[in-house]
């Protein structure tokens, strides 16, 4: 599906006028453009339709991957803060131990840093060399699924958001951010920590 952008603004004027910041609109769009990206990178993902016609609510993400002697499925949605009017990861876990095959859904914030979060070498590689590197460290919080209510999952608190997107724009080396890039650079600084990797 084409539409131009709901808000109305061309990506240029989007960039000036009101970065980092999107309305749901433009979110809309971001998704929109991003998902190819995550198919050609063979994560399985979707877009969540939103009860506004024309919008949509975010995306959704499915991953997997060894760690240790469990295999971890991470389901990861990229949703809108309505009070930070940014993007925020939200995610959900579960690990099989792959001698027994048991699956154990993951609760404790704990068990997410030492079965989920990319330590920081994974993370290195995973990341283009122009994204910052940020800590994870207590940034990650239990809470309710926003879309989802009965849930129960884990999010990055969205507070560095707006730092590390200002930092990207300002980078001499990364064209100037649109709303059919910005979600890509996100989540090279967000998706890693969740095993999420875009490939170009």
């Amino acid at each position: 599906m084409t539409r131009s952008s709901a808000s109305g603004r061309t990506t240029a004027n989007y960039a000036k006028l009101n970065f980092p910041f999107l309305t749901p609109a433009e979110f809309s769009e971001a998704c929109e453009s991003f998902l190819p990206r995550l198919h050609h990178s063979g994560i399985t993902s979707r877009l969540l339709p939103s009860t506004e016609k024309d919008l949509f609510d975010g995306i959704e993400t499915t991953t997997v991957r060894e760690h240790h002697n469990v295999s971890v499925t991470t389901k990861a949605f990229v949703l809108l803060s309505p009070i930070y009017s940014l993007p925020v990861l939200y995610f959900s876990s579960t690990y099989a131990n792959l001698h027994t095959g048991e699956s154990t859904p993951i609760t404790l914030v704990e068990d997410v840093y030492k079965y989920v979060v990319a330590n920081p070498s994974q993370i290195s590689i995973l990341r283009e060399p122009t994204i910052p590197a940020v800590s994870w460290s207590g940034a990650i919080s239990q809470c309710e699924h926003p879309l989802y209510h009965d849930l129960l999952c884990f999010y990055i608190h969205p507070c560095r958001t707006s730092d590390v997107m200002n930092t990207l724009n300002e980078d001499p080396e990364i064209p100037g951010i649109t709303l059919q890039s910005y979600l890509a650079l996100w989540i090279g600084v967000f998706g890693p920590t969740v095993g999420i990797a875009v490939r170009e």
